[in-house]
Order: C-alpha cells, then sequence, then structure tokens
C-alpha cells in the first residue's frame, strides 16, 4: 500500500502529534483510493505521515501531524468523505436497486449520475453535520448507522423510479436538472474545473471519470468550454444545455 512521509521525523521530539484514520471494509480501489490522494496532495506540504495499508478485513487511511494543523486536515477530510458517501455510495446504491431495462449502458449511467447529482448539494451538507468531529471515520459504519435517515430517503426515490423507465423520461429528467443549474464550470481539453479553476474529478466516484459526469455532478448553469470537446461530450452540451453551453 501507498504512504508518503513528509519530513515526519523532522521537529523536536516534544511535539504533540495527532492522527486522523479513515476505515473502510474490504478493499474496492475506489473509494479509499479517492481519499487517499486527496489528502496526500492537499497537505503534503505538512510536516505529516500520510498511509494507506490493509488491517485484517479492513484498509485503513492514517494522516499524522501536528496538532496545530489537524483541524485543518479534518475539515477536509470530512468534506472528502462526505464526497464518497454522496457519490460513490448513493451511486452504488441506485445501481443495485434499479435495473432499467430499456435504457443502454451509458444512458443508465448518465440517468444514475443525475439523480446523484439532483440532491448532491444538500446529501453532501447533511452528511458533513452527520460526521464532523469524529476521532476516526469507518466508511461502511458511517453508511450503514449515522445515515440511516438519508438512506430511507434514497429507498424513497429508488421506488418512485419505473422499472420501464424509457429514454424520454431520462432525458426529461436531466433536462430539467440542467435548466434548475447555478453558476458555471469551465471544460478544458476534457479536464472540467469549478467557478474558482480548481480541477474536479467527483465523477470517479461513480465508476468512471468522465467530462459528462463531472458536468451533471456540477449542478451549473453555464458552461465554457475551451479547446478541443470530444463528440459524445459536445452533443451532450447541445441537447441538454444549448445556448447554455459556450464554444470559445
Amino acid at each position: 500500500m501507498p504512504s508518503l512521509i513528509n519530513n515526519f521525523a523532522f521537529r523536536a521530539y516534544n511535539i504533540i502529534v495527532e492522527e486522523i484514520t479513515i476505515t473502510q471494509n474490504g478493499f474496492d480501489g475506489l473509494y479509499m483510493s479517492y481519499l487517499f490522494g486527496k489528502v496526500r496532495e492537499r497537505f503534503a506540504f505538512l510536516p505529516s505521515v500520510c498511509d494507506m495499508e490493509k488491517k485484517g478485513d479492513c484498509t485503513e487511511i492514517a494522516f499524522k501531524t501536528e496538532r496545530a494543523y489537524c483541524p485543518y486536515v479534518r475539515k477536509y477530510t470530512e468534506e472528502h468523505i462526505a464526497d464518497v458517501l454522496s457519490i460513490g455510495y448513493k451511486y452504488a446504491f441506485f445501481e443495485k436497486r434499479l435495473a432499467l431495462p430499456l435504457l443502454d449502458a451509458m444512458k443508465k449511467r448518465m440517468l444514475l449520475t443525475a439523480l446523484v447529482a439532483a440532491d448532491y448539494r444538500d446529501d453532501r451538507a447533511h452528511i458533513v453535520k452527520r460526521i464532523r468531529g469524529f476521532e476516526s471515520y469507518c466508511l461502511d459504519g458511517l453508511f450503514h448507522f449515522r445515515l440511516r435517515d438519508l438512506v430511507k430517503r434514497w429507498e424513497e426515490i429508488a421506488d418512485y423510479i419505473p422499472t420501464d423507465m424509457g429514454e424520454g423520461s431520462m432525458e426529461g429528467f436531466i433536462e430539467f436538472l440542467a435548466e434548475d443549474g447555478e453558476g458555471k464550470i469551465f471544460l478544458k481539453d476534457g479536464k472540467v474545473y469549478d467557478e474558482e479553476y480548481r480541477p474536479l474529478t467527483r465523477s470517479l466516484l461513480t465508476g468512471v471519470e468522465s467530462p459528462i459526469g463531472e458536468i451533471l455532478l456540477g449542478g451549473a448553469e453555464r458552461v465554457y468550454c475551451f479547446g478541443e470537446v470530444d463528440g459524445s461530450t459536445a452533443s451532450f452540451l447541445r441537447k441538454y444545455y444549448g445556448e447554455k453551453a459556450i464554444f470559445c
């Protein structure tokens, strides 16, 4: 398993160190790697140790740094755990429960991503409140015990989606999301950025990183495109965003 040591044995021996840990049963190669990469990259400048390893039947990420820095690391960690749960776990939840036999694989992926995106901001904010201030975080425990009320709402949404949902209904739902968007995002050479020009990679949590997935999850009103845009993304933007997709 990977690790990062950034001058941790560095300072005086009497500096107080704290540890933030995240665990998951087994190892899916997706959620934990996503969290490990985000935390490690963001805080590489700190005197710290960041490790990810198997421990029995679990995978654990441990981030150790000086106590003074821990509140910032913890807040950032909680925000990205909320992304994993509100996007990755929610997408897997819908994928398991919705067969959608009338939609091909690409359209089913678009619909499931749109269902995740529809309440993403509210779900994420709810999760952050529910997990704030923990000493350690078990993804599966948070999902099954701390978020029961949220999962119940997801079950109600899944029950509402008809088994014979077709392409027309799917397109109508995505058109509604595009019309209800706020703010703007940028697309440049296949990469998607938010209003502060930070790269967006949340679609990776659905299993496939793609511009269309990022655009849906971004929930923006307008999309500004620079450079080459692949055919499927350009078609998606013209179909659902129309004049709100600006090709520069």
